[in-house]
C-alpha cells in the first residue's frame, strides 16, 4: 500500500470511529440549515409575488441550500486549526522526522475528509433526486471534482492563515475570518446572482466565486460547460499561487518552531 493509501485509510478509521453521533451531526446541521434557508426564500418569493428571482426558483433555490452546506463541509476539510493546534501544543514536530513533508501528509488528511463529505453529497443528492422524481445524475460528477479542487485551493490558503501560528499565539479568529469571506463571497450565504452587478463583474478576478458557488451551480446543472473549463482553470491557477505562498511561509518560519515531543 502507497503511503497516500495507508494515510487516507487511516484519516477515515478515525472519521468513523464515531459514526452515529457523526451522522445525526452531520444530518442534523444540514437538515435544520435547510429549512431555515426555505422559510425564509419562501416568505421572500412570496413578498415579491413572483415564482422566480435572479433565475432560481424556490425548487432550484432549495436545491441551492441543499448543497451548500454539505460544499462547506468539502471545502473546509479538517477545520480550523488543522495546522496551528499541532503547532501550539507541540506535536508538529512529528513531521520534521517522517519520510514525507508535512505538506503532503496534511493535504492526504485534508481531502480525506472532503472526499468522504463529497461521498455523503452523492448520497444526499440521490436521496433529492428520488423524492423530486428529477434525474440530474450527469452534472454530479463534474460537480464534485470541482469541489475537490476547491478544497485543495482553500487548504493553501488555510494553510497560509495556520502557519502564521509560528508568529502568532494565536490565529483562529484570523482563521474563521478568512473562512467568513470565502464563503460570503463566494455564494456560500447568498447564491452571487443576488449580488449588484459591479460585485458580481469584480468576484469574477479573485478565487471566491470558484471556491462555492461555481462547485455547487455545476452540480445543479446551471453552469455552461466553458464557464466550467475556465472556472477549473482559474481556480487551480489561485492554487498553485496559494500553494506556492504557503510554502514560503514555512520556508521563513520554520525555524521559528519551537516544539517538544513526537
Amino acid at each position: 500500500m502507497t503511503w497516500w493509501r495507508f494515510l487516507a485509510a487511516a484519516e477515515l478509521r478515525k472519521i468513523l470511529a464515531f459514526r452515529a453521533d457523526f451522522w445525526v451531526t452531520f444530518i442534523g446541521q444540514a437538515l435544520v440549515q435547510l429549512l431555515i434557508a426555505r422559510a425564509l426564500w419562501q416568505s421572500i418569493f412570496a413578498a415579491n409575488e413572483t415564482g422566480v428571482m435572479n433565475g432560481f426558483t424556490l425548487q432550484t433555490m432549495t436545491l441551492y441550500y441543499l448543497i451548500v452546506p454539505i460544499g462547506q463541509k468539502i471545502l473546509t476539510g479538517e477545520n480550523v486549526g488543522f495546522l496551528s493546534r499541532e503547532i501550539y501544543d507541540g506535536t508538529f514536530s512529528r513531521y520534521l522526522i517522517y519520510p514525507l513533508s508535512f505538506f503532503q501528509y496534511k493535504a492526504t488528511t485534508y481531502l480525506t475528509h472532503s472526499a468522504f463529505y463529497g461521498i455523503q453529497l452523492v448520497l444526499i443528492f440521490s436521496v433529492y433526486n428520488l423524492l423530486t422524481g428529477t434525474t440530474g445524475f450527469t452534472t454530479l460528477v463534474p460537480g464534485i471534482l470541482l469541489f475537490l479542487v476547491a478544497a485543495f485551493a482553500y487548504m493553501s490558503i488555510a494553510m497560509i492563515v495556520e502557519l502564521l501560528a509560528l508568529w502568532a499565539d494565536n490565529i483562529w479568529s484570523l482563521m474563521v475570518l478568512v473562512r467568513f469571506f470565502c464563503l460570503f463571497f463566494g455564494g456560500g450565504y447568498v447564491p452571487l446572482t443576488f449580488f449588484p452587478e459591479t460585485v458580481q463583474r469584480a468576484l469574477v478576478y479573485t478565487p471566491f466565486p470558484y471556491l462555492v458557488s461555481l462547485p455547487v451551480r455545476t452540480t445543479m446543472g446551471l453552469a455552461q460547460t466553458h464557464e466550467i473549463v475556465r472556472g477549473s482553470l482559474v481556480l487551480l491557477l489561485w492554487a498553485l499561487l496559494f500553494h506556492l505562498g504557503a510554502q514560503l511561509i514555512w520556508t521563513r518560519g520554520q525555524y521559528k518552531y519551537t516544539g517538544v515531543g513526537i
